[in-house]
């Protein structure tokens, strides 16, 4: 490590070549989003672009192949992430102090419930994703400084942002040691200064921040916290790989379904021999007029054209059961049920547990995700309240030595109140659960303890008015 430190300032290109050998395969992450985001199907040879291909005719003219493209992998990526954190989670501090009360508005401020659903996006489809935390100058009218005067903190002349790294916009590399830390952290991008395009490099150690123009040291500042302020994660495929096949089959398939329907899926007209009054298409009526004449060379011969209408007699059957079963294969494998108005129009109304059973396999799937999520937003949490207590309210450092989160993840799923409210309201008399337990699971308010508060205070102040006797 110190010898990077060393490079940083000596030969800023030999230390960057050195971590930069940790970096993901920037190829195939460019292969992934082109196929996510832009369509691409020409990096199989089971995919559409490889199989439909056009073709040349006469004259210079181009017979094009009926190419279907279908959004499964977003669907697949979009869905799942919003399984995992697609609700706000709840934060459940271990103590309720100031530095608990300024981490919550932080969070609330920068909208990180939001970052990190688009980080579980970018995470699926791109493979790598990281959200990096930053200390700029704060004005008095800021909405954090208008947050803290509301509960009645001194305003902050820093505060803490939050924005996500995205691979389209640049490229991102971890440096890890033996023990799995991270030591340093990377941002490669590019961008115009002027008429020139400058290569920018960012470098995070445990203290500063490098800043490099075109391989030319152009600051290092401390970043304001005790550790590198950037929370990255990984994976090592796209969330639909382990379906790919599947998916590019279905568009195969669907494409020579749609290249054989314009074949035969309607009626074609087919004459013989000279045929006069050809109709329309636009007529109503149709009338051919056929003539008959007499030929060959005794002069006896019949000779007539011919109409008919040539048309498919079979229904694709076949097609329609390979179709289907390639669906449930994608849905089987995916763990993303087939949403579509027609299924879900013929399921009517269907009770609560109906429909979380319906999506069980949606959510041990993202069960599954959730265990390296929850290291992302205590990682997250850890960087705010470490840039709270080093720059922002160096003050409030002793709130934070017994500080930790407890952290709760909630379904999107809908869920049927009233039933719900009649469980908890028998548990909690029964003395089952707690009040607080309660209102939790009811999950119809942020602030459990204000909300605690707000029914024991409408208690108190009940008016109990007595009955008089006549």
């Amino acid at each position: 490590m110190e010898e990077i430190l060393t490079l940083l300032i000596s030969d800023p290109q030999k230390a960057i070549d050195t971590i930069k050998v940790q970096s993901k395969d920037s190829s195939k992450i460019g292969n992934y989003i082109k196929e996510y985001k832009d369509f691409d199907r020409s990096q199989r040879d089971q995919q559409i672009e490889v199989i439909q291909k056009d073709k040349a005719l006469e004259a210079g003219k181009v017979s094009k192949m009926v190419k279907i493209y279908i959004n499964h992998a977003q669907n697949i990526a979009e869905t799942l992430a919003a399984f995992v954190i697609g609700k706000p989670i709840t934060l459940i501090p271990s103590e309720e102090n100031d530095l608990s009360k300024i981490v919550k508005q932080i969070w609330r401020i920068n909208r990180i419930d939001s970052k990190l659903l688009e980080s579980t996006i970018i995470k699926f489809s791109q493979t790598q994703v990281a959200m990096q935390f930053y200390i700029v100058d704060a004005n008095e009218t800021s909405i954090l400084n208008k947050v803290l005067a509301y509960f009645g903190f001194k305003a902050q002349v820093k505060e803490i942002k939050a924005k996500v790294l995205d691979n389209i916009k640049g490229a991102m590399t971890p440096y890890f040691d033996e023990s799995g830390d991270m030591k340093f952290f990377m941002w490669d991008y590019k961008n115009k200064e002027g008429d020139k395009e400058v290569s920018n490099v960012q470098i995070w150690d445990e203290t500063n921040v490098y800043h490099f123009k075109d391989l030319v040291l152009a600051s290092k500042l401390p970043h304001g916290f005790d550790r590198i302020p950037i929370v990255y994660d990984s994976q090592d495929e796209p969330i639909w790989y382990t379906v790919k096949s599947p998916i590019d089959r279905h568009e195969v398939a669907l494409s020579k379904l749609g290249d054989a329907n314009d074949y035969s899926g309607h009626p074609i007209l087919v004459t013989e021999g000279e045929v006069q009054n050809m109709p329309l298409k636009s007529e109503s009526g149709k009338h051919f007029n056929v003539p008959i004449k007499l030929g060959g060379e005794d002069g006896k011969t019949i000779i007539k054209g011919n109409v008919r209408f040539l048309e498919a007699t079979t229904a694709p059957e076949s097609n329609k059961l390979e179709l289907d079963k390639l669906e449930d294969t994608i849905a089987y494998g995916s763990g993303v049920p087939n949403l579509s108005l027609e299924k879900l129009k013929s399921l009517g109304n269907v009770a609560e547990k109906t429909v979380k059973l319906m999506f069980l396999a949606t959510d041990i799937k993202a069960v599954l995700k959730q265990s390296s999520t929850r290291t992302f937003i205590e990682r997250c949490l850890n960087i705010i309240t470490s840039g709270v207590t080093k720059t922002t309210n160096t003050t409030m450092t002793a709130n934070g030595k017994a500080l930790y989160y407890d952290i709760q993840f909630n379904s999107i799923l809908p869920s049927d109140i009233s039933e719900t409210v009649t469980y908890l309201k028998t548990a909690v008399e029964g003395k089952f659960v707690s009040q607080k337990t309660a209102i939790s699971l009811i999950d119809l308010v942020d602030n459990h303890e204000e909300e605690i508060n707000q029914i024991e205070l409408e208690n108190k102040t009940k008016v109990v008015i007595p009955l008089v006797e006549q």
